[in-house]
């Protein structure tokens, strides 16, 4: 993909002043998964995956365990094959990582894809360990992958985010006060 192509795809003009930085910038976060939805199960188990995300998961894509566990992740098939990747170089040396691999492995679903109204029918053992009962969800943008998560669960999440977020803040401008330091 061309710069032109590029700003074009991102909505803005061609006569926008971006440096080389810029345009590499725009091109590496492209891909990103970002955005939130609230959608509902059906009575089989089925979630509408919205458009966006469709798009940039590709046809066929991999449902498997978010990296902390705590929720359903859905990657493009070459994202949960880094991760994947990376799990299995670590995984040697540490018993408890073989482990974790093995769990990860064992809750991950390839080649899953959407119907031709977009829907995913989650696989039922990642439904029930994630989900439970739960029929309200909350889709997120998370970088690499899209998270999904029970809607309440998600509520409590944000809460105890809008909680910290003062620390955080200060926490952001501490770091961003060190790494103006160390480049001076």
């Amino acid at each position: 993909m061309n710069g032109d192509e590029l700003l074009l795809m991102q909505g803005l003009p061609l006569d926008e002043d971006l440096t080389e930085a810029d345009v590499a910038l725009l091109k590496r976060y492209s891909r990103s998964f970002t955005g939130s939805y609230s959608h509902s199960l059906d009575g089989k188990g089925r979630m509408v995956v919205p458009q966006s995300f469709r798009e940039r998961l590709g046809d066929k894509f991999c449902v498997a365990p978010s990296k902390d566990f705590q929720s359903i992740g859905l990657y493009s098939n070459i994202a949960w094959a880094r991760l994947r990747d990376r799990y299995a170089r670590l995984a040697p040396l540490n018993r408890e990582l073989v482990e974790f691999e093995e769990q990860f492995d064992a809750f991950s679903f390839f080649d899953q894809e959407c119907d031709s109204q977009g829907r995913i029918l989650l696989p039922a053992k990642i439904r029930n360990y994630f989900l439970g009962d739960e029929r309200d969800v909350e889709i997120t943008g998370a970088r690499d992958h899209v998270r999904v998560v029970a809607a309440s669960r998600g509520a409590d999440q944000f809460a105890r985010f809008r909680d910290r977020l003062p620390d955080i803040l200060a926490e952001i401008g501490r770091l961003d006060t060190q790494r103006a330091q160390e480049t001076e």
